[in-house]
């Protein structure tokens, strides 16, 4: 499939949180089912949840694994507006600080 046709599966970044400091969100916390991979853009690790991991290894020519400033940039290219949907998740025990 052609990438501007795939679904873009929008992942935090690992260092998320110090990007975000002192702006007032709450901090990320990944779930113990969460792991690490690349960003297929920048290569950058990410969190990946279990729900877009399943999605993505479901339909992998379907879908396009980016980190969140990555699926900005494709987004903004495509010239189309972002739809931005949850797969759910987050109620896992949270994982401990490396």
């Amino acid at each position: 499939m052609e990438r501007d046709k795939r679904v873009i599966l929008a992942c935090p970044p690992y260092n998320i949180n110090e990007l975000l400091a002192g702006t007032g969100v709450p901090e990320y916390v990944p779930t113990v089912e969460h792991s690490l991979i690349r960003c297929v853009d920048c290569q950058v690790e990410m969190w990946v949840g279990p729900n877009q991991r399943t999605t993505a290894a479901r339909a992998p020519l379907a879908t396009l694994l980016l980190c969140m400033g990555c699926a900005i940039k494709e987004t903004s290219r495509r010239g189309l507006p972002a739809a931005v949907g949850h797969f759910g998740g987050g109620g896992g025990r949270p994982r401990l600080p490396r």
